[in-house]
């Protein structure tokens, strides 16, 4: 599980650093959630969200634009219309404060933060490409060439 591998790695982590998914193409600047993080004490991560309407992934983030309000997974609830993008900058103390050698998972802390109000939304304009599968990675492919031949 990430959120206790991270725990373990805690002496190796910056004060601030960004966890992303390995298997997500996302076309965005990576040092926003950290510059976010880093411009914000009121906050203890910053989450990249891309408004998503249940298209690519059922949607699993309410926001104002500013706060993640309220972050769940598997509900089915058209209040939430973004996704978790796949990038959340974290502060090391965030991680220090979870349990030391138990499974836990980072949706956990996710979850967490936003409900005490310390998980600040990075809202990204375009839209993330799963490359976990032959499909993904296909379409992930098909963007690409398409972006190539129009430039």
């Amino acid at each position: 599980m990430v959120g206790a591998s991270l725990r373990a790695a805690l002496p190796l982590l910056a004060p601030t650093f960004l966890v992303t998914y390995g298997d997500s193409y996302l076309p965005f600047d990576y040092a926003e959630p950290l510059r976010t993080l880093d411009g914000h004490a009121d906050c203890d991560g910053v989450m990249a969200v891309y408004k998503n309407d249940g298209r690519w992934d059922a949607s699993n983030v309410v926001t104002d634009g500013v706060w993640v309000n309220r972050y769940e997974k598997g509900v089915r609830d058209r209040a939430f219309d973004h996704i978790d993008y796949g990038a959340t900058a974290l502060r090391r103390d965030a991680i220090a404060g979870s349990p030391a050698g138990q499974p836990w998972g980072l949706e956990i802390l996710q979850h967490d933060l936003a409900a005490r109000k310390r998980l600040r939304a990075c809202v990204v304009r375009e839209r993330f490409y799963e490359i976990g599968s032959p499909e993904g990675l296909a379409e992930l492919d098909t963007h690409l060439l398409t972006r190539a031949s129009s430039s």
